[in-house]
């Protein structure tokens, strides 16, 4: 996701647009409101006064946004505008519709939106699922190793090693300190996580969502999740609000969408996320199809950072 310059009448409206949802209920949650903020400072770069905005209908939203890309940004936005209090009702993504009708647009997360309203849970972690990392990165191995190769990276799971897949990665602790590879090491064994390869491992695909992880220096508490899940959304160049509301469906919903994390509730600090949404949206490559780890486990932490514009927390 790279956030264009967003002009002020739009911004305007969106924020707007999001406030109409957050206030379906009449109102505004110490969450919706820290989501608004955190919007308008790391997204928008706007200064409105918050308080003072008034609902707005579709015709005027129409009319401030063109049509394009920012309409459908903004039907994301409202989509999970509608998730921020941790629970979408339907009254909420009935003004989601309604707004999105007026702009003519239905993204799929749309559809996923209605899904979560109407408590049609495993369709909507079908939606999500396939549009966030692992259905991407699934996608991927299918496109070109075929079955035989989605077979191989299940197979650990299912507690038969591959142990010349999990001896390569287990190398990487005799890297140099300091170099990206000696990081993974270190925040695998830390984490007390396997190894790709190792019996009951997750699957290698795996290995691109723990590389952000290390380069954008997140732990692996619920809330650092949340935030890494938006850092990993941004450096993506399609379906950014799906790869967000994976991870607000596990950790923020109650909704679980890994077998290997336990779904929570409310875990998700607007601001934090906000905050790596922006942080990650300023890499200038695509991470999820871009960027291979092997050629870079040599080099020096630090410098793989810089060259990938990732700024300190």
């Amino acid at each position: 996701m790279r956030f264009a310059p967003v002009p002020s009448e739009v911004a305007h409206a969106g924020l707007r647009a999001l406030k109409t949802v957050c206030a379906t209920d009449g109102v505004i949650s110490p969450l919706e409101a820290s989501f608004l903020d955190g919007v308008q400072r790391h997204i928008m770069g706007s200064t409105f006064d918050l308080e003072a905005l008034a609902p707005i209908t579709g015709e005027e939203l129409a009319r401030a946004v063109p049509p394009g890309e920012l309409r459908e940004r903004v039907v994301g936005g409202m989509v999970i505008a509608a998730c921020i209090d941790g629970d979408v009702s339907p009254a909420e993504m009935a003004v989601v519709e309604r707004l999105a009708s007026a702009l003519d647009v239905a993204p799929a997360v749309l559809a996923t939106g209605r899904h979560l309203a109407a408590d049609r849970l495993m369709l909507a972690r079908i939606d999500i699922g396939r549009r966030a990392l692992p259905g991407f990165k699934v996608a991927g191995v299918l496109r070109e190793e075929g079955l035989p190769g989605l077979i191989k990276q299940i197979l650990p799971m299912l507690g038969v090693a591959n142990e010349k897949t999990a001896a390569r990665y287990r190398a990487l602790g005799d890297s140099p300190e300091g170099t990206l590879g000696r990081a993974y090491f270190d925040f695998i064994t830390s984490s007390h996580f396997s190894f790709p390869g190792e019996k009951y491992a997750g699957p290698e695909i795996i290995v691109a969502h723990d590389i952000l992880h290390v380069l954008g220096g997140y732990g692996t508490t619920p809330e650092e999740e949340v935030q890494v899940a938006a850092f990993q959304a941004a450096c993506h160049d399609e379906n950014q609000f799906h790869a967000l509301l994976f991870v607000i469906a596990q950790f923020h919903l109650g909704i679980s969408m890994t077998p290997v994390s336990t779904a929570e509730r409310l875990k998700a600090d607007p601001e934090l996320m906000l905050k790596a949404l922006a942080r990650g949206a300023k890499i200038p490559r695509d991470m999820w199809s871009d960027f291979d780890p092997w050629e870079h486990f040599a080099r020096p932490l630090d410098e793989v950072r810089r060259e990938l514009n990732i700024e300190p927390r």
